[in-house]
């Protein structure tokens, strides 16, 4: 389950005109109060034009530079709602080039910027905003989390201290600082690892070689995926945390059968829960599928249902096998599988060790299906439609022309 950084929408207050007597002769107090009225009707697009036009007029007027600012602030917020982040950011940088003294602006494109897991540019917006309004707790709820994802986590402590001293009552917020506190207490004395493209994080005890053998399997990893889906490759750095089992157990508090996990950062243990090193191949596996989440997430953002997730990431980190084919055939002859939309949830992950094998395997066997009947091209047709806010059976309708049950009744054939 990876956290997803919180957007904050503003209300937006319009002083409705510039004054009287001011501008009048040269029409800005008409643009200004004609943009104003589009603004409060919705209309930002209408109303950025007015107000750009009453800003050429009157460009030292700070009514008109704010009521500009808040249309492009609305513009911005509309796509935001809509989770297209990226189309957002220059009408916030727009925003912040008109009015560089307001902080709201900068506080919107840094919660941008983490959503799509741009962290030092969040970082760098996010500090500007403090800078200009100190004690802004949104500001500062947002700088810890881009601290706790860049995994500077005392950093990211420090800015939600302040922030839970003045809001005790933000209880998603302190869930995420135990949480950061649980993982500084394991990893205080872990050393780092930097390659192109990740930032490793090991125990001391870990050889050298082992560290190597991760790096080159993540390197590798980072090309093949990418290609794999036609060119993508996520921003660096690519946080990844690696422990022994006993460590990965008291920082992530997940069940022993869960071998590995992608929560913004990738996280894996090294050793069984005997202490004795894991099996390269077992090693492989697990860091693949993780990264294959990263990839996911930077096409598909958090619009994908739990079996197109993990089905990407099984599909991507090993072949779907005879005897698991024989093995889920059986269950859709017993009829003993789920249907895709009980698969949709992330409560899956909180099935019992056996259910949570069979959802694996029949995410696994959907969208392997998906990918060698249709290619990768449909694939990412796929996960755009998803990114855009389409629910899960209306993207694969859309896409695929068929329905949940039907690909079910596909995939029960495909395995017999």
């Amino acid at each position: 389950m990876v956290y997803r950084p919180k957007i904050f929408l503003w209300m937006l207050f319009v002083v409705l005109a510039c004054g009287a007597g001011q501008g009048q002769q040269d029409g800005s107090v008409d643009y200004n109060n004609r943009g104003v009225e589009a603004f409060k009707a919705g209309n930002f697009p209408l109303a950025i034009e007015l107000l750009e036009q009453a800003y050429a007029l009157a460009p030292e007027s700070g009514l008109v530079r704010g009521n500009l600012c808040n249309a492009f602030q609305g513009q911005a917020n509309e796509l935001i709602v809509r989770k297209d982040y990226r189309s957002a950011l220059p009408y916030l940088e727009r925003a912040i080039k008109v009015d560089p003294e307001n902080a709201s602006p900068r506080v919107q494109l840094g919660s941008c910027y983490l959503n799509l897991a741009e962290v030092n540019a969040a970082i760098v917006q996010l500090e500007a905003a403090i800078d200009l309004t100190p004690g802004e707790l949104n500001a500062h709820e947002l700088l810890g989390q881009a601290y706790y994802m860049d995994n500077d986590l005392s950093s990211a402590r420090e800015q939600w201290d302040y922030v839970l001293e003045m809001d005790p009552q933000r209880t998603e917020l302190k869930k995420r600082y135990d949480k950061a506190f649980r993982e500084e207490s394991v990893e205080y004395d872990f050393n780092q690892w930097k390659s192109r493209h990740f930032r490793i994080s090991y125990p001391p005890n870990i050889p050298a070689a082992l560290r190597s053998t991760v790096s080159s399997i993540l390197d590798r990893a980072y090309i093949d995926i990418g290609r794999a889906l036609g060119g993508v490759f996520p921003p660096p750095p690519i946080h990844v945390i690696l422990y022994t089992a006993e460590q990965f157990t008291e920082a992530t508090r997940l069940e022993q059968h869960i071998g590995a996990v992608y929560d913004g950062k990738i996280r894996t243990p090294l050793t069984d829960a005997g202490g004795v090193w894991l099996p390269q191949e077992e090693l492989e596996r697990r860091l693949v599928h993780e990264y294959a989440h990263v990839v996911a997430r930077s096409i598909a953002g958090d619009n994908m249902p739990w079996w197109v997730n993990e089905g990407l990431a099984e599909t991507l980190s090993k072949s779907l096998s005879d005897t698991e084919k024989t093995r889920l055939g059986q269950a859709y002859g017993r009829s003993e599988v789920y249907s895709l939309a009980q698969l949709e949830s992330n409560q899956v992950a909180s099935f019992n060790p056996e259910a949570l094998r069979l959802a694996y395997l029949q995410s696994h066997a959907s969208i392997d299906f998906l990918w060698r009947r249709f290619g990768h091209s449909k694939m990412m047709s796929f996960l755009r439609a998803l990114r855009s806010g389409t629910s899960g059976e209306a993207a694969l309708q859309s896409v695929y022309r068929r329905n949940y049950a039907r690909l079910e009744q596909d995939v029960a054939v495909s395995c017999n």
